[in-house]
């Protein structure tokens, strides 16, 4: 058979488990927050997203930057609007933690930037337990306590990617191009908080310490003077 088998480019995401000197740092990060409102430039209808610094260039130099080039190895920054032979560094210029209550939810959305990241700290159902809850039941598939990146295939059909949040999950940062549209869906007879934490990546010229310019996937400048 004289067959050649063409498999069009695509990109993906990365899962990565974070070390226990990570997971101390990001805590610390919350603990030490100024409690700033992060919710003016989010879409979460949650209790709380509160803005995060990252001390000391930490979680940047030790785990972002290293996904960072680690994607661009396995899969390119194509999907970057914005011609990446310039003299560009990238930076984390976001991140928040997130506190969510039972019965509230993410709408799907998508981020600035070139790379965003979500990382679960804490998750306080299991979701084979959320799927019996009688929303659920006997449907032909369970949506509550789960996260879900949404996409398209090569016909303009709608594809999806389920992460069926239990305490497995915990310490589990994901990876993602920012343009990657997400949902977070809701959970039920529980108390207790989720809480994650999020944030954006986005490229700077060299040498820019005033970072007047940065680029996103949807437009090619935006002037932040």
């Amino acid at each position: 058979m004289n067959n050649q088998y063409i498999n069009p480019r695509n990109f993906g995401w990365i899962h990565h488990k974070m070390s226990e000197e990570c997971i101390n740092h990001i805590w610390d990060c919350i603990n030490t927050a100024k409690g700033d409102n992060a919710k003016g430039n989010l879409v979460g209808q949650i209790d709380r997203s509160i803005v995060l610094e990252d001390k000391n260039d930490w979680l940047w130099n030790n785990v972002l930057k290293n996904l960072y080039l680690d994607y661009d190895s396995k899969w390119g920054h194509g999907h970057c609007k914005v011609p990446l032979d310039e003299d560009f560094d990238p930076y984390l210029k976001d991140m928040w933690v997130n506190y969510q209550n039972k019965h509230e939810y993410n709408p799907i959305h998508d981020h600035g930037g070139l790379y965003s990241f979500a990382a679960w700290l804490n998750i306080p159902t299991h979701y084979e337990d959320q799927a019996q809850i009688g929303n659920a039941k006997d449907a032909s598939s369970s949506y509550n306590s789960t996260f879900m990146f949404q996409y398209l295939d090569i016909f303009g059909g709608p594809m999806s990617m389920r992460y069926e949040l239990s305490p497995d999950y915990e310490n589990m940062l994901l990876f993602f191009p920012s343009c990657l549209q997400h949902m977070v869906f809701p959970y039920y007879n529980c108390d207790e908080q989720r809480i994650s934490i999020s944030g954006n990546i986005w490229l700077k010229h060299k040498g820019d310490n005033n970072v007047k310019y940065i680029t996103t996937n949807r437009q090619s400048w935006q002037d932040m003077k």
